[in-house]
């Protein structure tokens, strides 16, 4: 869910497809991956397991919006992230 380094950026005039999106249009949107308050079609993404926390069997955990980074908020300010979700 999260980058562990950034090498390049590029600026694109239109929207880049994504390996989900590309794959199963119906169920991913760009920005299915920051709210968590809209269900994937087939189950919710209100909680999570971290990978790699605490063995195999690890609790869950409530999803933060956006991922728990919160201080790129403001990047999305006024769009409809359940629309754009």
């Amino acid at each position: 869910k999260s980058a562990k380094s950034i090498v390049k950026i590029r600026f694109t005039k239109d929207q880049p497809r994504t390996a989900w999106n590309l794959a199963a249009p119906q169920e991913y949107g760009f920005y299915s991956n920051v709210n968590p308050e809209v269900d994937h079609p087939r189950w919710s993404q209100a909680s999570e397991r971290r990978i790699g926390e605490d063995g195999l069997f690890t609790k869950k955990r409530k999803t933060l919006m956006f991922n728990g980074y919160s201080e790129v908020a403001s990047l999305y300010g006024g769009m409809d992230l359940r629309k754009y979700f």
